[in-house]
């Protein structure tokens, strides 16, 4: 899959290439033909033009003028709008005699979509033998019978700079047959959700990049307000391979991955995004983190708070997913991967209602770290937003939470007590793995049993045992099959006693 290539630094920058670098009036990326524009907020339009030129909007009525700057820099603000399917066209002119429009604008939702591969794990490309083929499970009926003009997508090229920089014109399209099969499949399953949901516009932007950490993504300015992470605001980005990388090149065939330095795909694939109006945003990362799950959090944390600043965009909506089961060990080795799905889950649960997690624990597959079922990722993500930003209360959106766990008082049973469950269903017969452990800390398979119209589950302790752990799903590559009345499955836990 497109994630997963070799890029180097010259690819990074061909798309950056493309930029004019004397032009009397360009706008940013984002403005072009089919483009969505976020409604109820004020509509950020920038970009560069002649210095001492003047800049003059006109869309639906409403016109801004601004002055470009010694740079070159212009920006003006229109007006927030309502919803609205009508295609309308947005002009731009300079005072210089420059005139572009751009047609087929519409107004409606607009949300970011970031991470790692499996965000950007397509709908249906071009078949290929191999594990990462990068096929959406149902991507080819999906294409072929969708003709929702109404929802647009975006996306951004690969590519990283130790600058922020400008980009080419991208592309918008519409969900209608054949279109999008190079596209983010959670991304688009996430639009169709909330378009049948809201019967308004909606436009998706993908900006991710397979095997990313999340460091390389935050901009300057968070990681300068950070507690732990302020160094990172100004250390320099390499632009060239170190010897000993390019010694590593030679031997494996792989490049150096400069890209995954702090700041560089900020600079390069959402610096030019911003200050595009959206609702908020969308993220499936973690795979790469694993092995640092104990900065994770804040990590988090500082994402959210920079790109809710450049966004502007305060208390940005941010749902995430937790990452799925995958075979990252034969054995019971701990690689991190349980830990940063605790972090997740703490995080998502301590900036509720504007932050959510999709748990996804029952759409791993062992042998592919890139499960195929992205209609899955894209509806408990839409079900988030809908009910926690656009008023649909009646709709469960939330995974069961452990909230107690208890002994008996007789020392046979551990009975386990979750929030948002009010029956429990399941997924075939498979034996859940629920685990407890003593004081000698060697965890033990135990027969469980979920409570019928209740919230709870009943574990048997073995003989001889004294329990002081319990944990669910601890290996990685274990799925998860027990789920609420919603469908909506548990994910991993550890819990003392």
């Amino acid at each position: 899959m497109r994630g997963m290539k070799n890029h180097n630094l010259v690819l990074g920058f061909a798309a950056l290439a493309a930029v004019p670098l004397f032009a009397e009036l360009v706008p940013a990326p984002l403005f072009n033909h089919n483009m969505v524009l976020q409604r109820d907020k004020k509509v950020a339009v920038w970009g560069k033009a002649d210095a001492g030129a003047d800049v003059t909007v006109a869309f639906a009525g409403a016109t801004a003028k601004a002055t470009a700057g010694a740079d070159g820099a212009w920006r003006v603000d229109l007006p927030a709008m309502k919803a609205d399917a009508t295609p309308r066209e947005m002009t731009i002119s300079s005072s210089k005699g420059d005139k572009l429009v751009y047609t087929n604008a519409v107004v409606g939702e607009v949300w970011l979509c970031g991470g790692q591969s499996n965000m950007t794990f397509s709908m249906w490309p071009t078949p290929r033998i191999g594990q990462h083929a990068g096929r959406e499970r149902n991507g080819y009926y999906d294409l072929a019978l969708t003709n929702e003009p109404e929802v647009r997508g975006v996306r951004m090229y690969e590519c990283w700079s130790a600058e922020p920089k400008d980009h080419a014109r991208l592309n918008w399209f519409a969900f209608t047959p054949g279109n999008g099969g190079d596209f983010s499949g959670a991304a688009w399953h996430y639009a169709i959700r909330l378009y049948r949901a809201l019967k308004i516009p909606v436009g998706v932007i993908e900006s991710a990049w397979g095997g990313s950490c999340i460091e390389t993504w935050i901009p300057p300015d968070a990681y300068a307000a950070s507690k732990s992470f302020k160094e990172l605001a100004t250390k320099p980005i390499r632009t060239k391979p170190t010897e000993g990388e390019i010694a590593q090149q030679k031997k494996t065939g792989r490049g150096p991955s400069l890209h995954q330095q702090p700041r560089a795909c900020w600079n390069a694939m959402i610096y030019p995004l911003a200050p595009y109006g959206i609702r908020g945003a969308i993220w499936y990362q973690g795979c790469t983190n694993r092995g640092r799950w104990k900065e994770y959090y804040e990590m988090l944390e500082t994402l959210r708070a920079g790109w809710g600043m450049k966004f502007e965009c305060p208390e940005m909506p941010f749902f995430i997913c937790q990452i799925s089961p995958y075979g990252y060990t034969s054995e019971e080795k701990d690689s991190g991967e349980t830990q940063i799905r605790e972090e997740m889950e703490r995080w998502a649960l301590d900036y509720a209602p504007n932050a959510g997690m999709a748990v996804l624990s029952d759409v791993g597959e062992i042998d592919n770290i890139h499960p195929g079922d992205k209609r899955t990722v894209g509806t408990r993500l839409a079900a988030l937003a809908l009910n926690r930003i656009y008023g649909f209360k009646q709709l469960k959106c939330d995974a069961p939470v452990l909230d107690a766990a208890t002994t008996s008082a007789d020392g046979k049973k551990v009975v386990l007590t979750f929030k948002n469950v009010e029956d429990w269903c399941m997924n075939g017969t498979y034996k859940l793995r629920f685990e407890l452990a003593g004081a000698d800390g060697n965890y033990v398979i135990v027969d469980s049993k979920p409570v019928a119209k209740s919230n709870k589950v009943e574990l048997t302790v073995p003989a001889g045992m004294t329990p002081k752990k319990v944990v669910y799903m601890r290996k990685s590559c274990v799925p998860g099959t027990l789920k609420n009345e919603a469908g909506l499955p548990l994910g991993p836990f550890r819990r003392d006693l």
